[in-house]
């Protein structure tokens, strides 16, 4: 049997010891708490703030007595919620005594806040849990660098692809035109018609050659556009600056050409990039007009807040989508039988359009017509 050899004062003064020794052991622990610099709280077994310290108000906009009314569950952002009391739990069932994990918070203010969270849970003599420590580290600036970084490696990733390209489209966007003046120059040989209106014709094809290559020689710099270079541009006035390229042809199918642009609306693009758009939708509505009806390619315009609609449909062969949607506008992908069929004009398109931050959609049925709608931004 122990005995206590110690004399009442020896009692005391052991008693005072382990007292000073106990309140030097919660000042140190204060001080470590307080004047970290990293967020620091101690969090219930349910997510209760308990205590935290300055540098977690700061980052997150609570002060300590708002923090109380608060549970770490009401702050984490929804997408990270399940994963964080998943590991909570582990914790509780004794799977695991610390977890580390990258998660979101929600700011007082609103916004999303980064952060690397640190967690281990604190047992009793009993193994019963206690509460949770929580060390939180912002890692908002670093994410949001990592943002950018990434944009500018999909943004260059993207210019790179387009100057791949750049060979593909000059050849596509010369055959065009240099198809015109075969044409112009075929029917003046086998007809000998009025040679006014057929050299005025051959000069206005080959006017608009030079200008498709002049045009096609700014491309390269093109492909580096931003959003600041974006321009107001009629889609009226570009319209009809192609329209008179394509009577022929037109003619030749028999297809009737429909304008019915709003004169008003005019989208952010490159101007040569939306010429080029529109000469390819629409040659290729022409290209691949049904023999067995009158033909048609109707050209309109719709504006909404966000974005102005350039729609243009035709009452042609239409696309197989089920069969064909998935590679519709993929280079070198045909999908009627055509002496000039490349597979480059929808390739080219969407990749123009893409570059004016707009996008296309496309709805078609065979032998009933397609309808392609071009989404571009307007100011």
């Amino acid at each position: 049997m122990e005995t206590n050899d110690l004399s009442p004062t020896e009692n005391l003064t052991k008693k005072y010891q382990l007292q000073e020794q106990l309140q030097i052991t919660e000042t140190t622990f204060k001080n470590f708490f307080n004047n970290s610099a990293i967020g620091k709280a101690l969090v219930s077994t349910t997510g209760q703030w308990l205590e935290t310290n300055l540098v977690l108000s700061r980052l997150l906009g609570y002060k300590e007595e708002e923090f109380k009314k608060l549970t770490f569950q009401d702050i984490t952002h929804k997408d990270d919620l399940d994963k964080d009391l998943a590991l909570v739990q582990k914790c509780l069932d004794g799977k695991i005594s610390t977890y580390e994990m990258e998660k979101r918070y929600l700011h007082k203010a609103g916004r999303v806040i980064y952060a690397i969270l640190a967690v281990s849970l604190i047992r009793d003599s009993k193994n019963k849990p206690l509460y949770f420590t929580a060390e939180i580290v912002d890692i908002t600036h670093r994410k949001r660098a990592e943002e950018r970084i990434k944009k500018v490696l999909s943004t260059a990733k993207e210019q790179n692809e387009r100057l791949k390209n750049f060979a593909q489209i000059v050849s596509h966007n010369l055959r065009s035109h240099s198809g015109n003046i075969s044409m112009l120059l075929d029917i003046y040989q086998n007809d000998y018609g009025d040679e006014n209106e057929i050299i005025t014709m051959l000069v206005s094809a080959s006017d608009s050659l030079k200008e498709t290559i002049t045009h096609l020689n700014e491309v390269v710099s093109i492909n580096t556009i931003t959003a600041n270079e974006l321009k107001p541009v009629s889609i009226h006035k570009t319209l009809v600056n192609i329209l008179p390229h394509l009577p022929t042809y037109a003619q030749q199918q028999n297809v009737e050409i429909i304008n019915k642009v709003d004169k008003t609306h005019k989208v952010l693009a490159i101007e040569a990039y939306l010429e080029s758009i529109l000469l390819n939708f629409i040659t290729n509505a022409i290209k691949y007009s049904s023999p067995d009806r009158k033909s048609f390619v109707e050209i309109s315009s719709k504006r909404n807040s966000d974005f102005t609609m350039i729609k243009i449909k035709d009452n042609g062969l239409g696309i197989d989508l089920k069969k064909h949607g998935k590679k519709l506008f993929g280079m070198y992908k045909t999908f009627h039988e055509h002496k000039d069929a490349k597979g480059l004009g929808l390739f080219m398109s969407k990749n123009q359009i893409m570059a004016m931050k707009g996008r296309v959609k496309v709805k078609s049925e065979v032998d009933k017509g397609t309808t392609f709608k071009i989404y571009l931004k307007h100011e």
